[in-house]
């Protein structure tokens, strides 16, 4: 009996117990297949709870994925926005005349695709070209000069100090004596003092290739070869000059052409 164990079984009342005898050798196959489903078991659970985790992990990149393509479309769509922004208010300012077309200027936009949205440097480019944009801006006479009511235009006007007519190079703003004037670009003084029928007046080159022209003036704030800002205060409002009155005559000129300050004043 040695290669068997025995166990014993007392049963209720007093009955004869009951001997069951095993095998040693089927105890222990039975511990071995006991070991082997026990690590069997833990083998299976490691993997199912690694395959779980596996899937969680890979199911919120496809969330994230998902999220990176939506905000990927709609970052292309703003850039294509960006791009026809820039385009249209380029040719609108083009066609207005406040900015004079150049070939390294926005018309590089019109030669982009809607396909090239996907280079790292299409934002770059666009920021660069808005950038140069506003620079158009800053440097091409925009706005008024001197708060005021428009008393004459450019062109031929019934001369005020007698008979017959005489062309007017720019336009006449009435405003009151000592009345701040602006400049209506950033640029370099190119003229500062006494400008025979403009009195007192001072003359604004600016990096556009425009020039413009601020005369009667009472006071002149400004020296010559000084760099000014758009809205800075070049002057004041006076009647130095041939004048009938406190006004501003204000001129826009492209090379020697007189060009009409309205344009670069009223935008329509």
């Amino acid at each position: 009996m040695k290669d068997k164990i025995s166990i014993v079984i007392h049963g209720p009342g007093g009955k004869e117990p009951k001997i069951v005898s095993i095998k040693i050798k089927y105890v222990k196959y039975f511990s071995v297949l006991v070991i082997i489903f026990s690590f069997l078991s833990l083998v299976s659970y490691l993997l199912n709870a690694f395959f779980v985790q596996k899937y969680l992990v890979l199911r919120e990149k496809e969330k994230k994925l998902k999220t990176l393509m939506v905000i990927n479309k709609k970052y292309k769509e703003e850039l294509a926005k960006l791009k026809n922004n820039l385009l249209n208010l380029e040719n609108y300012l083009t066609e207005r005349g406040v900015i004079r077309k150049r070939k390294d200027a926005l018309g590089g936009l019109s030669k982009l695709k809607t396909e090239e949205l996907t280079d790292e440097n299409y934002l770059d480019f666009l920021v660069s070209h808005s950038e140069e944009l506003f620079y158009q801006l800053k440097i091409t006479p925009t706005g008024f000069p001197v708060y005021g009511r428009i008393t004459s235009t450019l062109g031929w006007r019934k001369n005020p100090f007698g008979s017959g007519y005489e062309y007017h190079t720019g336009i006449d703003i009435k405003a009151p004596y000592g009345a701040p004037v602006y400049a209506t670009a950033e640029g370099v003084v190119i003229y500062s003092g006494w400008y025979s029928d403009y009195g007192k007046a001072v003359i604004i080159k600016h990096p556009s290739g425009y020039k413009t022209l601020y005369g009667h003036l009472s006071r002149i704030k400004v020296k010559y070869g000084e760099k000014v800002k758009a809205g800075q205060i070049i002057g004041y409002v006076g009647s130095t000059g041939r004048s009938t009155g406190p006004h501003l005559h204000y001129e826009v000129r492209l090379g020697s052409k007189y060009l009409d300050p309205m344009k670069f004043i009223v935008w329509k």
